[in-house]
């Protein structure tokens, strides 16, 4: 067994020998040590040495030690430090507190000044100067208005007789709403922009890295305003086209389910799916010159919580409509129809980040989800399968071409129309989980590729389809390995596709044989599959999506975009 060293201790008593203390201190009668009757209370600390009803054996000496009534009493407390006013969308004000901490001098505040903002005003609650009796707090107001910089970056310098000074920070952003809905005769279009930074290698491997967390968003729609509209209009677009508006986001209009009084902490609401955010804005909406700004504190179940209460009442049946911060991308161009009817086309950009819960497909094969969702064939959809070719041409004699990866880069079309905000909520969380080019996922054609005519056994790995060219021309090339088999009652199986090759019909034809990398685990007759298609890898082929909006959440939305293939990461 190992030895551990160690020494006993003894207790700190007079009396007990100690081996750890000095021959010097072990020697000390108790004479030397304070009478056990003092108690800590009795013992009164002064500047410079500790001192006691009855004098100590041995000289003490010592400092004040720091104690909290120093950083609290004899000075001056101003709160808050900074202010952060974030969104300003009605005039406001803000309450500064002015503490006299000292417990004897009366202090006097002698010059109030508020710099880099005309917008504002400073005022005391008396005139100046302002004496402060000791431990006494006077309370000053800050407003904010509208009229002033669009960015607020100002300083409020307190002055004191003493010859101190106190500065405060305040910052904000000027807000003036878009209150005129988009002409829906024509569709809202929306934009989603990602950036993804894509570099693809001689070998055909990509490498792609998202640089945005969320995507820049645009909203593009026509106004029409007629009479007084036209006037609102007009004149905040003189005012205003420069600076940043809260802009409702009209396409995700609902109306409130009850009256709101006035000084409202809460409204009641079903905001699933809609673009209710913590932290934003939204608007209480009656018509162009009848509406409310309000900010969004929290959102639990069917309730928005307001970061102020509201200032007026709003009746059953108010438009409630979330709102983004958003600037104008150039100036509109105003075409009169007549002196009173104006039309004119508008392009806001969101200048905050628009999240929103990303959502890939739940079926997955061999590590990538599966877009199960059936193209929309209202217009013809498009394919296309490309090379990446190198051309080499000295401009004399022939040329060259050089196809360095050796793979097809297939390219095809994909739309999309829904209906209903729980469908248009379930597309924007799969545009947000694909994040632009950033991620793949399997996309089937959804033609008639594969024509099944033989029974597949239960544990048959075999697959017989008329003859294609599959053997000839594909030779489980990327992109054309991987088949969805879909039978009539729903079932859909997945399935890689081998080795290939063609074999005699009974009735003289030719037919091809494929070995799939597992079996179906059913017996499965040609009468019962519905479609046989193929597969391949894809990620979108841009970092922009466009939203063509027909109506408000509860309508019709389109889609459309292209996906790209990616042919050297197919497992």
């Amino acid at each position: 067994m190992a030895a551990l060293q160690g020494i006993a201790p003894t207790p700190r008593l007079f009396g007990a020998i100690n081996a750890a203390l000095s021959v010097e201190l072990n020697a000390l009668g108790e004479g030397a040590f304070a009478p056990a009757t003092y108690a800590r209370e009795r013992l009164v600390a002064r500047a410079g040495a500790f001192r006691a009803p009855v004098a100590l054996r041995w000289p003490a000496t010592g400092r004040l030690a720091h104690r909290f009534a120093e950083d609290l009493f004899d000075r001056i407390h101003v709160l808050p430090t900074a202010l952060s006013l974030g969104n300003v969308v009605s005039e406001l004000t803000r309450e500064i507190a002015v503490w006299n901490a000292w417990r004897a001098t009366p202090q006097t505040l002698t010059a109030l000044r508020l710099d880099g903002d005309a917008g504002s005003t400073l005022a005391a609650p008396v005139a100046l100067p302002m004496s402060l009796r000791p431990m006494q707090e006077r309370v000053l107001t800050l407003t904010v208005g509208l009229d002033g910089p669009p960015v607020i970056d100002a300083a409020a310098v307190l002055s004191f007789a003493d010859g101190s000074t106190w500065s405060i920070r305040i910052d904000g952003l000027r807000l003036n709403a878009w209150s005129l809905p988009p002409d829906w005769t024509e569709p809202v279009i929306e934009t989603l922009a990602w950036l993804t930074d894509v570099q693809v290698a001689l070998a055909g491997t990509v490498t792609r890295t998202p640089l945005r967390d969320a995507p820049r968003r645009s909203w593009e729609f026509a106004v029409l305003p007629d009479r007084r509209e036209r006037r609102w209009v007009e004149h905040a677009l003189f005012d205003w086209t420069g600076r940043v508006w809260a802009l409702p986001v009209f396409v995700d209009t609902t109306w409130c389910r009850a009256a709101v009084p006035a000084d409202a902490t809460e409204i009641p609401v079903a905001s699933a799916g809609l673009d209710f955010a913590v932290g934003s804005l939204a608007m209480l909406w009656r018509d162009v010159a009848t509406y409310e700004l309000v900010e969004v504190a929290d959102i639990t179940g069917e309730r928005l919580r307001l970061r102020a209460p509201t200032r007026r009442a709003w009746p059953l049946g108010t438009r409630l409509i979330p709102c983004r911060t958003a600037r104008l991308t150039d100036a509109p161009e105003l075409r009169r129809h007549t002196d009173r009817l104006m039309q004119t086309q508008l392009r806001f950009e969101a200048t905050e980040s628009c999240d929103w819960p990303p959502a890939l497909p739940a079926t997955r094969y061999r590590g990538f989800p599966v877009m199960e969702h059936r193209r929309d064939e209202t217009r013809d959809p498009s394919a296309s399968f490309a090379r990446r070719f190198d051309l080499l041409d000295g401009e004399v004699g022939r040329s060259h071409v050089d196809d360095l990866s050796g793979l097809a880069w297939t390219t095809q079309s994909h739309a999309w129309r829904l209906m209903g905000r729980h469908e248009r909520a379930a597309h924007r969380s799969l545009l947000y989980g694909l994040q632009g080019r950033a991620e793949a996922l399997w996309l089937p054609t959804w033609t008639d590729d594969l024509d099944v005519i033989e029974t597949i056994g239960e544990s048959a790995v075999t697959l017989t389809v008329s003859a294609c060219g599959i053997s000839r021309s594909l030779r489980q090339q990327a992109g054309r390995r991987h088949v969805r088999i879909e039978l009539l009652d729903g079932s859909v199986f997945y399935r890689a596709i081998e080795a290939s090759s063609e074999i005699p019909l009974a009735n003289g034809d030719i037919g091809e044989r494929l070995r799939l990398d597992a079996s179906l685990g059913r017996l499965v007759t040609p009468e019962r599959v519905r479609l046989v298609c193929w597969m391949a890898l894809v990620t979108l082929a841009g970092d922009t999506v466009e939203l063509q909006h027909h109506a408000d959440s509860e309508g019709l939305l389109d889609c459309a975009v292209t996906f790209s293939g990616i042919p050297a990461e197919e497992p």
